[in-house]
């Protein structure tokens, strides 16, 4: 409570992190499951909650930061990073919640400079799982990546869920700005990361990492063939009716990736008007927030010249 902060608050200096992750204790009507009381919890009810008894999540998530600080990775100054976190940060007591954060996935993903992503695995070292592909090497040489190479069954559950890819797939599409990562505060491998990339990093932080005292993995962008074969749109989902709104998201971020290879003409053709300029609309409010307002001004045009040649010249009113 009271530590919560409005986005429009926070200085341009300041180093924002999401937390992409799957609940510990989930909830859902006629699931039959029931989390485990925490004793945290303000409210006293035993709905759902990200975490559970003991509190290891957010054990992982502050070592995560404590050890990307103390690598020069972020800031050190405490007051220069924030994170969003779901349970945080929307209304969990509103009618709908996914909602909210279906409208804004873009632009909260964009504002944001980095995704952690941190892993509760109660069988390391032990699990058979891990059998032969403990070493930090192992995992980064595996074909496909840490993504791939990464053992623990929570990761494999979060690996495969459609939600969880499709925050991987916002991280990798949407605007990331190069020239504010010095002013953010990047340092160290983050760094050379993001400027070998040319995108917004996504590490992963589990107990391994936490038990052996190593760094977070970062992963390989979701994109090109990694996406080939991890579509969000066909990752599993608790209820089905949820596909049609991930499809929607992943159509969003399909066109944000030719809007940034400036192949606009090929998104109208394949998706049409309207959705690209809903998606060019976005995009600048995204730079907007970087500000990066010449970016903003390109995008806005480019989505207003779309409009003329759809309505037609005598139909859109440009100001000069």
């Amino acid at each position: 409570e009271g530590l919560t902060v409005q986005a429009t608050d926070l200085g341009d200096d300041t180093f924002k992190i999401f937390v992409s992750h799957r609940w510990l204790s989930p909830w859902w009507p006629g699931a039959g499951f029931q989390p485990p009381k925490l004793d945290h919890r303000p409210d006293g009810n035993d709905e759902g909650h990200p975490d559970r008894a003991g509190h290891p999540k957010y054990k992982l998530l502050v070592a995560a930061l404590q050890r990307m600080q103390a690598d020069g990775w972020i800031p050190k100054d405490d007051g220069k990073v924030v994170i969003w976190i779901d349970f945080a940060c929307i209304d969990q007591d509103g009618e709908n919640p996914a909602d909210e954060l279906n409208e804004s996935m873009i632009r909260l993903v964009g504002l944001c400079d980095m995704v952690v992503t941190p892993v509760v695995d109660d069988e390391w070292p032990d699990g058979e799982d891990w059998e032969g592909f403990k070493s930090r090497s192992d995992m980064e040489g595996a074909v496909g990546g840490v993504a791939e190479g990464y053992k623990a069954k929570a990761w494999k559950e979060y690996w495969k869920r459609a939600w969880c890819l499709l925050e991987m797939l916002y991280a990798a599409n949407v605007p990331f700005s190069l020239e504010l990562v010095e002013e953010r505060g990047f340092g160290g491998d983050l760094l050379g990361f993001v400027r070998d990339k040319s995108v917004r990093p996504h590490a992963l932080f589990g107990t391994r990492e936490f038990k052996l005292e190593e760094a977070p993995l970062l992963l390989a962008p979701l994109k090109d063939d990694v996406l080939a074969t991890n579509d969000p749109s066909k990752g599993q989902l608790t209820s089905e009716n949820d596909r049609s709104t991930i499809e929607r998201h992943v159509r969003e971020l399909l066109i944000t990736n030719l809007v940034r290879m400036r192949e606009i003409p090929r998104a109208v053709s394949e998706y049409g008007h309207a959705q690209v300029t809903e998606v060019l609309d976005k995009l600048a409010d995204v730079h907007k927030h970087q500000c990066e307002f010449s970016h903003q001004a390109d995008l806005l045009q480019e989505a207003l010249h779309i409009r003329r040649r759809e309505l037609g010249d005598d139909h859109v009113d440009v100001a000069t």
